[in-house]
């Protein structure tokens, strides 16, 4: 019931908020309203972003909305199986690569000299310290995504390819990611780079690139 195969048959009202720039303090997303994701959007200074179950968020497609979690911020994307949380394309005719996608930061280790390393996809931060992930600590905690859909993203880059999906770096045995389903993309569906995750049920359907990858010691 939270998987779905045909997702352009499927309409969304129009966005009531937008999402964009830094979110530096706790933030909860809410179901009667529907957001819109402009450009790189960057959760940091340990600020936590809640999302409730059956909240739908919009990636832009002019701005190619991304959500990025950096190290020391949580993700609680905790949908259910009759509600899930879902991020799709805001064009009526939705294709693959029509916006970003998301990035989970943690600090659990990796295999790259000392253990941590940053992300260099082109994305704009205020800080590059927003990029980091990477550390010493396995049991890295970065929040929940379960029952999450994840449709039509995978934006192109002339310099870095394309986004994934979904991107995990140097996330934790701790953080829980289940039932998430990537659909469309034009990129990797799942990047997994380095950390100690725990990845139970996962669906890439219709990936233009790999279903699956993983590196840096995942």
């Amino acid at each position: 019931t939270w998987t779905e195969f045909q997702p352009s048959k499927i309409e969304y009202e129009e966005p009531t908020q937008i999402l964009s720039g830094r979110i530096t303090i706790d933030t909860k997303l809410t179901k009667r309203n529907t957001y819109l994701l402009v450009g790189d959007v960057f959760v940091t200074d340990n600020a936590t972003l809640s999302i409730e179950p059956g909240t739908v968020i919009l990636g832009d497609f002019k701005t190619k909305g991304t959500l990025i979690i950096s190290k020391g911020s949580k993700l609680l994307a905790e949908g259910k199986q009759t509600d899930p949380i879902i991020f799709t394309s805001n064009r009526s005719v939705k294709k693959p690569g029509d916006w970003g996608g998301i990035f989970l930061l943690g600090d659990a280790p990796t295999n790259q000299f000392g253990n941590e390393s940053s992300l260099d996809y082109g994305l704009r931060p205020s800080s590059k310290l927003s990029l980091g992930y990477g550390g010493n600590n396995p049991e890295s905690y970065s929040g929940i995504m379960k029952y999450v859909r994840i449709e039509y993203a995978g934006k192109r880059t002339k310099q870095y390819g394309n986004f994934s999906g979904l991107t995990l770096a140097g996330v934790g045995t701790e953080t829980i990611i289940e039932n998430i389903m990537v659909s469309y993309c034009k990129g990797r569906s799942f990047n997994v780079l380095g950390g100690d995750v725990i990845l139970d049920r996962l669906v890439s359907y219709r990936s233009l690139s790999h279903d699956y990858e993983f590196n840096h010691g995942a």
